[in-house]
């Protein structure tokens, strides 16, 4: 597996150009895009009026343009909501999916392919987590998490199919060992089903570098910002293992309670004996050690594993 190609379609791409797009996304978005660079690149959230989690994001510099990646299937609310507010600023939203404005191809790779990868794109490894190379057809980002990842943003297809014949490794759409790496780096992306259903905070935005204190005003600022700074919160991402599969109808139990159980956001089966999942779980029950199960298999345990971005 540490050489398959993963074809990320699980993203879309939205271009944001104009005068006016630095400051402009600086109002709506929860990281600091005065930060944003050529060889940095960022990750965030675009918040509602409540501080609650319409969508998140990776922010690229490319050309004179500012590329946004996000979950499959939010292009579109990402792009209705900023539209209004983009008519008081020189700014352009373009949703990258049609011929005349395709979206990159983006690929992943995990482990030592990484080296072939760079070495035929004659770029570096990016030195930190969320880092870019990038050349004038290709962008490279190293992404935060245990295991050892870059995303590939091919700019054209032509690209693209260049890259892949020389690399000359199995192309793979089986995502899932690149969502395992996901689930082990705390990363919860927001699809149309989690769309404006938590806030930052329960998703661990306010850790993990999504949000940054610093910056001004944004959307939903002012509530996102008490909530981090009013105490400690009492629910919060988990990361887990199960010693049986979890299936899509699966709860996070505790064993002692009558509960139905907590809502899983994402889950891996593969890569090893135990299947990960991450669930929004009471802080006290991670805390407690309190046996948990899943709620469709009562003879399964659930136990806590810690979450890189807790030890940095």
């Amino acid at each position: 597996m540490q050489n398959t190609i993963y074809v990320l379609h699980n993203y879309q791409f939205i271009r944001i150009s104009g005068a006016d797009r630095i400051s402009f996304l600086q109002g709506q978005l929860s990281c600091n895009t005065d930060l944003l660079s050529a060889g940095r690149s960022l990750t965030g959230a675009l918040c509602n009026l409540k501080g609650r989690v319409i969508a998140d994001f990776r922010l690229v510099e490319h050309n004179e343009t500012i590329i946004m990646q996000c979950a499959a299937g939010m292009a579109d609310k990402i792009h209705a909501t900023l539209s209004k507010y983009a008519v008081f600023s020189k700014v352009e939203l373009s949703q990258l999916q049609s011929k005349d404005n395709p979206a990159p191809v983006a690929l992943g790779i995990i482990g030592k392919g990484m080296a072939q990868a760079l070495s035929i794109l004659g770029l570096d490894l990016p030195e930190s987590n969320d880092g870019v190379s990038s050349s004038a057809t290709s962008t490279v980002v190293r992404v935060t998490g245990p295991s050892e990842r870059i995303e590939i943003w091919m700019h054209t297809e032509a690209a693209a199919e260049q890259f892949l014949a020389t690399m000359k490794e199995e192309k793979c759409a089986d995502l899932e060992p690149w969502l395992r790496a996901d689930i082990e780096a705390g990363i919860v992306h927001v699809t149309p089903k989690l769309s404006e259903e938590f806030t930052p905070q329960l998703l661990n935005y306010d850790i993990s570098g999504l949000i940054d204190f610093k910056k001004g005003c944004y959307t939903g600022q002012e509530i996102v910002a008490r909530m981090f700074y009013r105490g400690t919160a009492k629910r919060r991402l988990q990361l887990a293992s199960s010693s049986h599969c979890v299936s899509e109808s699966s709860k996070v139990v505790v064993k002692a309670s009558e509960g139905s159980g907590e809502d899983i956001l994402a889950f891996s089966n593969t890569g090893g004996t135990d299947s990960l999942l991450l669930a929004v779980l009471p802080v006290q029950v991670a805390d407690s050690g309190e046996r948990m199960a899943l709620s469709d298999n009562a003879e399964s345990d659930v136990c806590i594993r810690e979450l890189p971005y807790m030890t940095d």
